[in-house]
């Protein structure tokens, strides 16, 4: 294990981070934040801003996007380093996969997502029926685009159901967790550096 290192991540990297534990790829302790705070950019900084100081003896990888007005300022603390990336497809995907998937009109689903996306289109965002939202979705996007990281099952009953309450077709990415894996192991380097006399 790590000494005095922690990742404090999006609850929406959980799958992928817990299978790169398993297999012995990163040894860091992991501190999640409900991926659904996205949606309250606020209460988000609130609960990562208390995150941060009960860890503030550690440093700290934040393996977040841009999800709320004030992330860069963290960066600003020697002992705290942040994922690249504007979003959690851009973290997964890196930057050059992301731009041609977003550039084809994408709307992208990560796995965590797709298994709680009635949370997050009914529950959270307010949109009870598929009439009320599908004209809000076809304007912004053509497609849905599932990345599959290839550790969740595909679920074909799971997709038809999202695809037909979007309003929009449904495809399927193969993607993998290298990019994750090798943008964490970067990060731990770098702080292991800053920590040298």
């Amino acid at each position: 294990m790590q000494s005095n290192l922690v990742i404090i991540a999006c609850s929406i990297f959980k799958y992928e981070l817990e299978h790169l534990v398993n297999a012995g790829k990163i040894n860091v302790p992991i501190v999640y934040l409900n991926s659904m705070l996205h949606m309250h950019p606020d209460k988000l900084q609130i609960l990562l801003d208390a995150k941060i100081e009960k860890h503030k003896n550690f440093r700290i990888i934040l393996l977040f996007g841009d999800c709320h007005a004030r992330m860069l300022d963290y960066e600003k603390n020697p002992n705290i380093v942040r994922t690249p990336g504007i979003n959690c497809c851009e973290i997964i995907l890196g930057t050059e996969k992301y731009k041609e998937i977003r550039k084809s009109g994408a709307f992208m689903l990560l796995p965590e997502w797709a298994d709680r996306w009635k949370e997050a289109f009914v529950d959270y965002m307010g949109f009870k029926t598929s009439k009320a939202i599908k004209p809000f979705m076809n304007e912004m996007h053509k497609k849905i685009v599932y990345i599959d990281t290839g550790l969740q099952e595909k679920h074909t009953p799971l997709f038809i159901e999202i695809s037909d309450f979007l309003g929009l077709p449904l495809e399927i990415y193969p993607s993998s967790i290298v990019e994750l894996e090798n943008v964490i192991n970067r990060l731990i380097v770098e702080l292991n550096e800053k920590e040298k006399p």
